[in-house]
């Protein structure tokens, strides 16, 4: 039995994104440094699990967009307290 959604799937094109790998890493930090301080996570235990997710992503692909400076830069800006 034939299905509709199984033909049409296979003639469109993934969509691309225009960002660049750093903007997505970038983005991807954020994300979860702003989850993990609504979960009340600390800044220090917030930085540990961005970097595990990060070297798990890049594992396979080699080095990864962010560097380790930066990942802690903005995980700091999202626990920067408000003024």
């Amino acid at each position: 039995m034939p299905f509709c959604w199984m033909d049409e799937a296979g003639e469109q094109e993934a969509p691309t994104s225009q960002l660049s790998p750093a903007e997505v890493a970038e983005a991807d930090v954020l994300e979860k440094a702003a989850l993990l301080r609504r979960l009340g996570y600390s800044k220090t235990d917030a930085i540990h699990r961005c970097m595990g997710n990060i070297a798990w992503a890049f594992s396979v692909q080699g080095k990864p967009a962010i560097t380790p400076a930066r990942l802690r830069k903005l995980v700091g800006s999202v626990y920067k307290p408000a003024s």
